[in-house]
């Protein structure tokens, strides 16, 4: 029997696996919890679910596990997603560059088998064979536990590697270090980092920062606190650490990060409070000064209206990005030796900027959306080219001043990345890659258009699709969203939306508001009580591409993850009759409790989406929360929620509630079930097993519901 029949067999067998006109979903015992916000009561029956220690909770999960089972058939879509995602592979024939500073020793990952994590190898150049580093059943804390290595560091010498890991997917991570040319594990060990942890080595040490313990019990559900930079010197105790810096917010809203920019400098991003005011500080430690590592600030503003980063130094000048009367941003310099005494490196563009990167010994590169410019320290242009339509550009940094050359390349939706070399000197540019896809990517195209959202506004977005598609009305269509954060979704390859688009299906991308496709104002058009344009700018890309004739409302299928999973459950919950599918992964869906918990309750959620401290900031939400959104009787959507078990970046308690509210609530005929990574955190699936059941089941989903 060949495959080709094989397939065709096993869709017909999926088809009827699900075809039956209503489901009979699992019953969650509900609680008479109710929660008064001003002239409202909410009734919260499922609030008994953010406990995830509740017996009751085990259970239900189980019997959605036997649910989900049914609607999958593991076995089948497996081998289904296999025999068309296997045709997509990519092979590149990459041309290394000179690196005046190749790191001594290589690290490999070994894997063992398809469901275990793996272990972690490493070789020093120029020997034949790699050998252990880590064995990772040495590391977990139970049978259960998926170690994962999440980073490494290795020391300017290269003999000592510190080498980061997590317990389940969890934000909270510790770090071991190893003595590479004599395979030793050291005492030293650093616990309590975070996912957002910063680790510069500096001499025979490191600078990081780590938080207080978190309490038992609760590692999924509260904010971090107790912020502290200290230094590490190798053989000592983590408890004999020198303290730098202690952020002064004690309640964990508010975060400090640090970053160097050279050898010599590490410049802090801070907070300060005087009066009942809050400042935003940017410092700098001079960290040749072995004896006193204060920092010293040299910017200084005022609330956090006014947004500066740091972007490169050069001896005591450094040169910043800010958005201050420049919703586009432009660049500015000052000497770290002075407060606020800015000077105009740039002016502001009609293209947002992206980057500003120091490119060798004494030239800058600065990439906008659209363009990309080199310039000297003088601020003169020295070359600018365009990125193309539809694509965009990585790299183009060089902090190692001795260089000759440096590599960047331009990512595309339907091609890998287009590797390219430009010479420091000359500024000439040429490719430097060869790509080989199973495919003829020449067919394929990218148009990035405008169209109108509710209010007239135009909202760019990416539309990839086999060239001189018949606008009929009759493709498949995919519409991928984030908007949030002030996040760009920018041109990215993903082999999986190869696979859609070689089906025939049309992949779409719009940036609306909330993200920062159109810089900073932009950002803020979707942010606070502002978050319903960006929910209803992604249901007017919809309206667009059915208006356009590119698809009808029974072949739109939605995906978001995190703030995109918020973004296409609350799409799908006001306008239900314009999409067949959704994929929600990881989202918050309880935007009245989301503060609550862990990252929910930083200033920079509280930002973004408010709270219910206010009668403004409660109705708000109340609007578009997708939980509250939910209408008795209502047909929405077929919808698959994701999550893993263990992410404490977005507890799955919202998708818990938001699944058990739907399936109560919607009309039988709806199909809503989840898929639950099991020890997993916010990033999604860890072994190989685990992700290619997360790619198998959601796109045999999107395929079958979307009529591919």
């Amino acid at each position: 029997m060949n495959n080709r029949f094989l397939v065709l067999i096993l869709l017909t067998n999926f088809h009827f696996a699900h075809a039956q006109k209503t489901y009979n979903y699992p019953a969650a015992p509900k609680d008479s919890i109710v929660d008064q916000y001003f002239d409202t009561t909410i009734y919260d029956s499922y609030q008994w679910m953010e406990n995830p220690d509740d017996q009751r909770l085990t259970d239900w999960l189980d019997a959605q596990a036997k649910f989900s089972r049914k609607i999958n058939n593991h076995n089948l879509i497996n081998y289904y997603g296999i025999s068309l995602f296997e045709k997509t592979k990519l092979t590149e024939d990459f041309v290394d560059l000179e690196n005046e500073e190749e790191p001594r020793f290589e690290f490999r990952l070994k894997w063992y088998s398809d469901n275990k994590i793996p272990d972690l190898l490493y070789r020093k150049k120029g020997e034949a064979n790699f050998q252990y580093l880590m064995k990772m059943k040495d590391f977990r804390l139970d049978k259960d536990d998926n170690v994962w290595i999440m980073d490494n560091h290795v020391s300017p010498d290269g003999n000592i590697a510190l080498i980061r890991i997590s317990h389940s997917g969890s934000d909270w991570q510790e770090g071991y270090f190893f003595h590479l040319p004599t395979k030793t594990q050291l005492q030293d060990t650093l616990k309590n980092l975070r996912s957002s942890s910063t680790v510069i080595w500096n001499g025979y040490g490191v600078l990081y920062d780590h938080y207080s313990p978190p309490a038992k019990g609760r590692e999924l559900l509260d904010i971090p606190i107790g912020q502290t930079l200290k230094y590490h010197r190798i053989g000592t105790l983590q408890n004999e650490d020198e303290v730098i810096y202690v952020n002064l917010d004690k309640t964990g809203r508010d975060r400090f990060s640090f970053y160097n920019l050279d050898s010599s400098h590490l410049i802090l991003n801070h907070q300060m409070y005087s009066r009942g005011k809050t400042y935003s500080a940017i410092g700098y430690i001079d960290l040749t000064h072995k004896t006193s590592m204060t920092p010293k600030d040299f910017i200084l503003t005022e609330g956090g209206e006014i947004n500066f980063t740091a972007r490169l130094i050069s001896n005591d000048t450094v040169w910043l990005s800010s958005d201050w009367n420049a919703p586009n941003g432009k660049v500015y310099f000052t000497s770290v030796h002075s407060m606020n005494q800015l000077v105009e490196f740039t002016k502001e563009q009609s293209s947002p900027l992206i980057s500003v990167n120091l490119l060798g010994r004494d030239k800058i590169a600065i990439v906008y959306k659209d363009h990309f410019d080199i310039l000297n320290h003088q601020g003169e242009v020295l070359k600018t080219m365009n990125i193309p339509k539809g694509k965009a550009l990585h790299g183009l940094y060089e902090y190692d001043l001795n260089v000759t050359h440096s590599n960047f390349y331009i990512s595309s939706f339907y091609h890998p990345n287009l590797w390219y070399q430009i010479d420091l000197k000359t500024l000439d540019i040429k490719a430097v890659a060869e790509i080989s896809v199973p495919y003829r990517f020449d067919r394929l195209e990218t148009r990035l258009i405008e169209y109108e959202s509710y209010d007239g506004t135009k909202i760019p977005m990416y539309i990839t699709c086999k060239k001189g598609i018949k606008l009929d009305s009759s493709h498949s269509v995919l519409i991928y969203g984030y908007g949030g954060y002030g996040t760009t979704l920018s041109p990215k390859y993903d082999r999986n939306k190869i696979g859609f688009i070689l089906k025939g299906g049309i992949y779409a991308v719009p940036n609306v508001r909330g993200g920062g496709g159109k810089g900073s104002n932009w950002a803020n058009a979707g942010r606070g009580l502002n978050k319903g344009n960006a929910i209803q700018d992604f249901i007017y890309a919809a309206k667009y591409l059915i208006k356009e004739g590119y698809t009808n409302p029974e072949k739109i299928g939605i995906m978001g993850k995190s703030h995109g999973g918020l973004l296409v459950a609350s799409a799908a919950m006001q306008q239900p009759d314009l999409f067949k599918a959704v994929v929600a992964e990881a989202g918050p869906y309880d935007m009245l409790r989301f503060h609550k918990f862990t990252i929910g309750s930083t200033a920079t959620s509280i930002n973004e989406f408010g709270t219910t401290d206010t009668k403004e900031g409660f109705t708000n939400l109340y609007r578009y929360s997708p939980l509250h959104q939910i209408q008795k009787g209502t047909k929405y959507p077929s919808i698959l929620l994701i999550t893993g078990d263990t992410d404490d970046r977005v507890p799955p308690l919202h998708t818990y509630k938001f699944l058990a509210t739907l399936q109560e609530n919607a009309d039988p005929t709806s199909l809503i079930f989840l898929n639950l990574v099991k020890g997993s955190g916010h990033g999604g699936a860890l072994t190989i097993d685990d992700y290619n059941n997360h790619i198998a089941i959601t796109y045999a989903f999107l395929l079958k519901e979307l009529g591919l």
